[in-house]
């Protein structure tokens, strides 16, 4: 599969400023930042005290020592004015970022040389350059993804611009076969962090203090209640984020949600969806209603945990 790099006007992008920064950040999201090794992104979410996802982020220090927020940009608006009603006396700004920074995915095969010069990133590492900051990203089965962000278009980076040009859509597939799933505008509040499969990310740290949700999210984790989780799913029919999904076996009530979605190269469509665990135990899935187009379980590039 041939490299590519791809423009991401849906990534909304926050920078929070600032000695207090981290603390702010710290106090508010699912994620250690106060222990925080050099030159590693880091996934996160933000809750509601309810435990339910409002967004999430990937964060990575920026040269200045800002903090940069990677999150979908239709909520970048809502997210940004709930987080800065937390500031309050702390010496730190939040701010929207797109105007000032560039974002690219680049795609490229896993069994080729890395396009970027220098040492090979480890996935979650980043990269400083100038103006670019590179993070390695997990991958997806046989393709390397990295997140550019730059002050400037790449057209100034002749081994970058020299790529051809990606969609979206493609960058979005590669990143659901990375297991890996996001909350938009049309699924904010519906998933605690667990039914995204965020733990086994990385993007929960049960050992910090308190945040918005804690609670809940903590007592998901120790008293077994995770009844529901992401998998990842195939069908013949398009599929978009909020769409539900039923189970023949309980035909009454949708048994979850499709969290992500984009076609695939065969012409059918993927997607990752959150489950009851006994309805993606039987694997009897439908889209839209019990009679809708049935969908099949995909493989995921990570082991769940075994039901408590």
């Amino acid at each position: 599969m041939p490299s590519s790099l791809i423009e991401l006007p849906g990534a909304g992008l926050m920078l929070a400023r600032g000695p207090q920064a981290v603390d702010l950040l710290h106090a508010q999201l699912t994620q250690e930042l106060r222990d925080w090794p050099e030159s590693t992104a880091r996934m996160a979410a933000l809750c509601t005290p309810q435990g339910r996802m409002l967004a999430d982020f990937l964060l990575w220090r920026e040269a200045d020592g800002s903090i940069a927020l990677l999150l979908d940009a239709e909520l970048l608006e809502p997210t940004l004015k709930r987080l800065r009603m937390y500031i309050l006396r702390l010496k730190c700004t939040l701010d929207d970022a797109r105007a000032q920074r560039h974002v690219y995915g680049l795609l490229e095969d896993a069994a080729d040389d890395p396009v970027l010069p220098g040492e090979a990133l480890p996935v979650w590492g980043t990269r400083q350059e100038g103006e670019l900051t590179a993070i390695r990203l997990p991958d997806a089965p046989g393709q390397r993804r990295t997140l550019l962000v730059t002050g400037q278009a790449l057209e100034s980076r002749e081994a970058l611009s020299a790529l051809p040009r990606g969609s979206e859509e493609a960058w979005r597939l590669a990143e659901l076969r990375a297991g890996i799933g996001h909350v938009g505008a049309a699924t904010a509040q519906q998933f605690v962090p667990q039914m995204l499969n965020y733990e086994v990310l990385g993007a929960v740290d049960f050992h910090k203090g308190c945040y918005p949700g804690q609670e809940i999210v903590a007592r998901t984790q120790y008293r077994g209640s995770i009844k529901r989780r992401t998998f990842r799913v195939q069908g013949a029919q398009a599929m978009r984020a909020g769409d539900e999904v039923f189970s023949a076996a309980d035909p009454g009530q949708p048994c979850g949600m499709v969290v992500s979605a984009a076609p695939s190269p065969d012409g059918g469509w993927e997607a990752l969806a959150e489950l009851k665990l006994d309805a993606a135990a039987q694997a009897e899935l439908h889209l839209g209603a019990a009679a809708g187009p049935q969908l099949r379980l995909a493989t995921l590039p990570y082991e769940l945990p075994a039901a408590g």
